[in-house]
């Protein structure tokens, strides 16, 4: 677990949580270019770790990024490793019944990536029978699963995407943003088919019993949707909105 950015030493319990001054600590998931990769200088970057450290300026609170696993983002959340999480996570009724979330902060959506010589998937139907890839835990798993796919989980985007380029599977399952960055960025010969599966909202999220924090929280994704702040950073990362 990489620590960035901040060497506070303030309880993160829920006692202290909201405490104005006290540092915030943040994960980030891990390995998710655009929104939490390591970069070339070793420095943790991305838009949701932009986006961490916005919401911390605005609680007037120093800000730690921790930089965790997807698969045990919400468990070190219940067990107080941090009081936030801001990872481009969905917000979905099976995860409210452990976290509480804010109000959206962008809105998204699964789109299916593609090789550039694959003529076969034209649209999400005709993923059935085909080998498509998902990170684990995500709510891509599902839909892929609905549509017949034969999935294959995997802990980070990156692995995916080298598998795609090789041709070890034949598709794979993510966010648009994700596969717009990766198309744009990377130059990888991958095209990102038109039309999403489904359309997600994403939420910062936190402990249920946080509720002052919630408040907070949901007060500054407002504040930074209504000056624009929202739409530098998604320009800035993903070269849309």
């Amino acid at each position: 677990m990489l620590l960035i950015s901040g060497c506070g030493k303030e309880s993160v319990g829920t006692n202290a949580a909201g405490s104005e001054g006290a540092t915030l600590k943040i994960a980030v998931t891990e390995a998710s270019p655009p929104f939490s990769f390591v970069d070339k200088d070793g420095k943790l970057v991305g838009f949701d770790v932009d986006y961490a450290n916005e919401i911390g300026k605005r609680l007037n609170r120093k800000t730690e990024i921790v930089s965790t696993a997807w698969d045990g983002i919400i468990p070190g959340l219940l067990a107080d490793k941090y009081e936030l999480i801001i990872g481009s996570m969905a917000i979905t009724e099976k995860r409210k019944e452990s976290v509480a979330f804010s109000s959206p902060y962008y809105v998204s959506g699964a789109a299916i990536v593609v090789h550039q010589d694959n003529q076969e998937i034209k649209a999400p139907a005709d993923l059935k029978g085909k080998n498509v890839g998902v990170t684990l835990g995500t709510t891509y798993e599902e839909e892929a699963k609905k549509l017949g796919a034969n999935v294959k989980t995997y802990d980070s985007e990156v692995a995916q995407l080298t598998d795609l380029e090789n041709k070890r599977i034949e598709a794979m399952v993510t966010d648009k943003f994700i596969g717009a960055f990766t198309i744009n960025e990377t130059k990888r010969p991958l095209k990102l088919l038109d039309g999403l599966l489904y359309e997600e909202q994403i939420g910062v999220a936190m402990r249920k019993e946080d509720k002052d924090l919630l408040t907070q929280v949901n007060k500054a994704v407002e504040e930074i949707i209504k000056d624009g702040t929202y739409e530098k950073l998604a320009m800035q990362h993903f070269g849309t909105k």
